[in-house]
């Protein structure tokens, strides 16, 4: 059992970390004047650098300056090692990156910044050169997976946003490699907000391998003196009669579609009250109704597609209310696109048609034409015209969660003279909406930092980390469901010099819910932490030669990761892997079962465990979609033409109830590819039990059978040269390589084919057993040929 040690104050010491007349540290591997000297970062790096310590410290206070001090610590205490710094954005990244160069003493070209951006043979060369190496902890897995290099000498990684660190996200696969593979081992944990609940802050801890905790906050005896003041307003805006008639519309169209669902038995809460999750908890049930059937009465499928349509209208509603009449229709425009792409349910096509959503478009239009517009529109005028006349160099942060209102809200603001806006948005683009790229991102934050640009409007990639201390206010457009976001939001402004904080709620709407249950929420975090650390109290009652007394007699009580390797050593067993599948948990199970790991994009299949078998991998939920959208025997037809042993592997607890797909659908898709296109399926659980099958399917190929390991192609290429080389690359043990070798020494497949086993030995890579096993292969007669009579 771990136990967490949680301390929220200790005396300031200046043991390790000099200071010069109480303005900058000054200590080795730090340049000098350049990180201002603060009693209570001073204080937490020392404690960090002694034990792995997860840092909970109020956005603004400075997280990135006590990593970088701890950094220091180690390179100094064992210099033939790296420091490994974690951030989970590219602009994160960089911003890190730019922020250690700035400090640390040491060559520029020894702190690197590495992310997915950079090809993975990069980033395995870079990674020997460097001291301090700032990554997407994405791109990092990817690489440990492949094995491109391991964590043995790393001597402090720090994760920054470590609330993250759950469930399936790449910190908890890093620390686990971290702990088998460090040498000096050092973990470092930042965040802002661990969690509103004692147990969440525990597994973050139990998962990174944090063995503390330090808090600090605005109200900390060593923080106060640096704390400037923010004011938080919260401005209640009621709806228009436009707006609320809108509302109306759509209201009605709820009882509309949820009468059937009702008469079906399935319950759901009166219109006003309805919500996402509880129309989704309803069509699990449906799913799940309809999956114990053979023959599915058809009712369900119209309470399905009732309950398909139910979501989009709680989404409109949710949209008119607290977004504006612009990003409304631009929404429902998204949803014209999937029905002419051919990617939208049979809900949304009944959606359209009916009576009351024309109507709904008709005056959506009719008011926008009109220049109608959500009442937080002519207050975010407001507030921003009144903020710049005060004073005009101020720097404001707009937050909105979608990117429609990033637009409209944009669009608004270039009304005012002295405004120069710019959206700050995330890498995937949406519909016709493009992303922007690292390089974008980049250049807009340095555009808002160097005053190119005065107000940006930002998504949530702009809640994480951005370094923007001169930030004079802050406005949250729409409020947010989570605390994560709403702390964040919240502390990119008041760092240095005072800041406001405005916070739109539109009465009665999706705002108004959210706003509270975040505030009830932030009243809990700190009682989560205080929880945290009587339960540490109680850990410490119980002594450690209480626990080495105790014999574990239950290996089902063990986990996992402690239990002894099997005695079976696994041999040099290999898999290609689809890149595409690197970021996944089979991936991670995989690099757990010891298998050397080779990622490339496959044109064919996920894995490819020999010439002769690659599988498909299919989660429930993917192969019922690509069942219907037609993928599925494409792949599988692909897939049996290229290998002469497929499979498929289909992972999930179930196949049925899933979507609203009839069963016999189905099992008769089941039969067609294991009758029709011959590929053998194999059911799996889990993530685990799939990397355990491909593990004893590439060890019978490639241990037992003596298989080589190569991709296939279920075409031939398109010029000679391409489909010369495929031809030969057919021949057991001749791969791409070696063909081109050969191909290269003879001229052409003629020639080859008429040499000797002495000449043909003569081409690198071809020893006498291939060459024997090429010419025998050209004589030896097929087992069916049938000789024609003389």
């Amino acid at each position: 059992m771990s136990i967490i040690s949680l301390v929220k104050i200790r005396p300031v010491s200046e043991a390790i970390f000099m200071t010069e007349p109480d303005r900058y540290v000054t200590r080795p591997l730090i340049k000098a004047k350049t990180v201002d000297y603060r009693a209570y970062q001073v204080n937490l790096a020392e404690i960090a650098a002694k034990k792995s310590t997860m840092i909970v410290l109020s956005t603004g206070l400075g997280k990135t300056v006590i990593a970088a001090l701890v950094a220091a610590k180690r390179l100094e205490l064992y210099n033939d090692s790296k420091v490994l710094i974690l951030a989970p954005s590219r602009p994160l990244v960089d911003q890190q990156a730019r922020y250690m160069r700035r400090v640390l003493d040491l060559d520029e070209d020894t702190i690197l910044c590495l992310t997915g951006q950079d090809s993975p043979e990069t980033r395995k060369s870079s990674w020997q050169d460097g001291k301090v190496i700032v990554m997407t902890p994405q791109a990092l897995q990817n690489d440990l997976i492949q094995r491109s290099y391991d964590l043995s000498d790393v001597s402090l990684i720090v994760y920054d946003e470590a609330h993250r660190g759950v469930g399936n996200y790449a910190y908890t696969f890093i620390a686990e490699l971290y702990e088998r593979h460090g040498k000096n081992q050092l973990s470092l944990g930042l965040t802002a907000s661990p969690g509103h609940q004692a147990e969440q802050v525990k597994t973050v801890c139990e998962n990174l391998s944090l063995v503390h905790v330090e808090v600090r906050n605005e109200k900390s005896k060593d923080v106060r003196d640096y704390i400037v003041s923010v004011d938080s307003e919260v401005h209640y805006i009621r709806l228009p009669s436009e707006i609320e008639v809108l509302r109306d519309i759509l209201y009605s169209l709820i009882e509309e579609y949820k009468a059937p669902v009702g008469n079906h038995g399935f319950n759901l809460p009166e219109s006003r009250r309805m919500t996402r999750k509880e129309i989704l908890r309803v069509q699990s049930a449906v799913r799940k109704e309809i999956g114990s059937y053979t023959s599915p009465p058809r009712g369900l499928y119209l309470v399905i597609r009732n309950l398909t349509a139910l979501l989009r209208i709680v989404h409109l509603i949710e949209f008119i209310g607290t977004q504006g009449l612009a990003p409304t229709q631009r929404y429902i425009r998204g949803m014209y696109e999937e029905i002419r792409n051919k990617k939208s349910s049979k809900g949304v096509k009944d959606l359209v048609t009916k009576a009351e959503f024309v109507q709904f478009e008709n005056l959506l239009q009719a008011l926008i034409s009109k220049n109608h517009r959500h009442p937080k529109a002519d207050s975010i005028l407001e507030i921003v015209s009144e903020q710049l006349s005060v004073n005009l160099d101020s720097r404001i942060l707009i937050f909105t969660r979608f990117r429609d209102t990033a637009i409209e809200v944009t669009e608004t603001l270039e009304q005012l003279d002295d405004v120069r806006v710019s959206r700050f948005v995330g890498q995937s683009s949406r519909g016709l909406d493009k992303g922007f790229t690292q390089k974008k991102q980049v250049e807009v934050l340095d555009g808002f930092r160097n005053n190119e640009f005065n107000v940006l409007v930002a998504t949530q990639v702009g809640e994480e980390g951005l370094d923007i201390p001169e930030c004079n206010l802050v406005i949250f457009y729409d409020c947010v469901p989570s605390v994560v976001p709403y702390i964040q939001r919240r502390g990119r402004t008041g760092r240095r010099s005072p800041g406001r904080v405005v916070i739109f709620v539109a009465k009665g709407t999706h705002d108004e819910f959210y706003h509270w249950s975040v505030m009830s929420k932030l009243k809990k975090m700190p009682r989560a932490l205080e929880d945290a650390e009587k339960e540490e109290e109680e850990q410490k009652q119980t002594s450690l030669e209480e626990f080495a007394d105790d014999e574990v007699n239950d290996e089902s009580e063990v986990p996992f990761s402690s239990i002894a390797p099997r005695k079976e050593e696994p041999e040099n067993i290999k898999l290609i892997v689809d890149s595409r599948e690197l970021p996944t948990a089979v991936a991670r199970e995989l690099a757990r079962l010891n298998i050397e790991i080779s990622g490339e994009s496959l044109e064919i299949g996920d894995y490819v465990a020999s010439e002769d078998v690659a599988v498909e991998r299919k989660e429930s939920a993917d192969f019922i979609q690509s069942l219907i959208d037609g993928r599925l025997f494409v792949q599988l037809t692909a897939l049996r033409s290229a290998y002469r042993r497929p499979v498929l592997i289909i992972e999930g607890e179930q196949i049925t109830g899933l979507r609203a797909v009839n069963p016999a659908s189905i099992y008769g898709a089941l039969a067609s590819i294991a009758i029709r296109i011959q590929v053998p399926i194999i059911w799996t659980r889990n993530a685990e039990e799939t990397a355990n099958v491909l593990y004893r399917i590439a060890h019978l190929e490639q241990v037992t059978s003596k298989k080589p390991l190569r991709t296939r192609s279920g075409e031939t290429k398109g010029s000679d040269a391409e489909a010369q080389e495929y031809i030969l690359s057919g021949f057991p043990g001749v791969d791409t390589v070696t063909s081109r070798a050969l191909l290269t020494a003879f001229g052409s497949l003629e020639r080859i084919f008429s040499e000797d086993v002495k000449s043909l030995q003569k081409v690198k890579g071809v020893g006498p057993k291939i060459a024997s096993r090429i010419l025998r292969l050209l004589q030896v007669e097929y087992p069916e040929y049938k000789k024609k009579p003389e």
